[in-house]
């Protein structure tokens, strides 16, 4: 940006330059006078003449009013638009981005975009949900996609959380560094959308308990979750490599899923065996969250979905597809 400024000055520099040589030339003036006379010319505040003027000095006077004004006028332009355009920019884009949050619904809010809201924010995209991510730091806007929107706050701010769109979304991770914050973040979130699905991150087992007192549905220890899951690559090696098959991109082409059973769903009042799910979508069934969080693993061919049911499925991705378009 300095380079540009001084570039829209080089022109104007040269003017005044030219200026202030051509009288002392033609009207054998002092350095101060010729450039006090070039200035008033250039700026037309019509202060009148420093001297007397000679006809040649009349002449260099219009020739210095024809080609000095507007090129002078021209370069204060360039120079204001030097400064002001990151200014422009930022408006710009915080009414761009004004408009996205104002229209975003069932997405899913992350606060702070570190390494755990990164990968959040990442897997998120992949799935093809919409998100919304809300950190202090300007400079990580870089890191993310025009699709992602980011908002610049304080997470246990309600004014921010409202901004973010909270009260249309579906669920919220609060994953910043501090376990103080994280806590601050859940009992906001919880106050002003008591239907949201909360997950926590914490570190300190003393937080755990807090952060469910806070409101969270779920917290999360990554540093749990990996040494878990390491020690199951170990001891297990196959099936971990088939659940990793299932749940990334791997060979099997497989996917878990959840059917959410509101009011008026066709599927409720039905048994499992009645629902034909199993040889019309080739899903398999294995597990069943009723109302309260109470999970019924493995359900029977007897079992009769209710309202409030979330299913969870395992099966190839087409055939989600074709169930998801009969059952949307």
């Amino acid at each position: 940006m300095l380079i540009k400024l001084l570039q829209s000055l080089f022109p104007l520099l040269l003017i005044l330059l030219l200026g202030t040589s051509g009288y002392m030339l033609i009207e054998g003036w002092t350095l101060f006078d010729s450039l006090y006379m070039t200035v008033i010319t250039l700026t037309t505040v019509g202060y009148g003449e420093t001297h007397p003027l000679s006809t040649g000095g009349k002449m260099f006077t219009v020739v210095l009013i024809i080609v000095g004004i507007g090129n002078v006028a021209y370069i204060f332009r360039n120079f204001s638009l030097e400064i002001l355009n990151p200014f422009m920019g930022m408006v710009l884009n915080q009414k761009k981005m004004d408009k996205i949050l104002g229209k975003i619904k069932d997405h899913y809010i992350v606060c702070g975009y570190g390494r755990i809201g990164r990968d959040v924010t990442r897997n998120l995209a992949e799935a093809g949900r919409k998100v919304v991510v809300v950190d202090l730091n300007r400079e990580l806007e870089d890191d993310l996609t025009d699709k992602i929107p980011m908002l610049h706050g304080d997470a246990s701010n309600e004014e921010v959380l409202e901004k973010a769109g909270i009260l249309r979304a579906k669920g919220l991770v609060a994953c910043v560094k501090s376990e103080a914050e994280n806590v601050f973040i859940t009992l906001t979130a919880r106050e002003i959308n008591p239907k949201l699905f909360i997950i926590s991150r914490f570190e300190d087992e003393s937080t755990q308990k807090k952060l469910l007192r806070a409101g969270a549905d779920r917290v999360i220890n990554p540093y749990h979750i990996g040494g878990r899951q390491i020690s199951q690559i170990i001891i297990k090696p196959t099936i971990s490599k088939i659940l990793d098959s299932a749940t990334d991109t791997g060979t099997l082409n497989l996917t878990f899923e959840e059917l959410d059973l509101q009011s008026g769903h066709p599927l409720v009042g039905q048994s499992l065996m009645d629902s034909n799910l199993r040889s019309r979508f080739n899903v398999i069934i294995l597990a069943i969250e009723k109302q309260g969080g109470h999970i019924l693993s493995n359900p029977g061919a007897n079992y009769t979905f209710e309202r409030g049911d979330r299913v969870v499925m395992i099966a190839d991705k087409e055939e989600f597809t074709k169930l998801f378009a009969e059952y949307a």
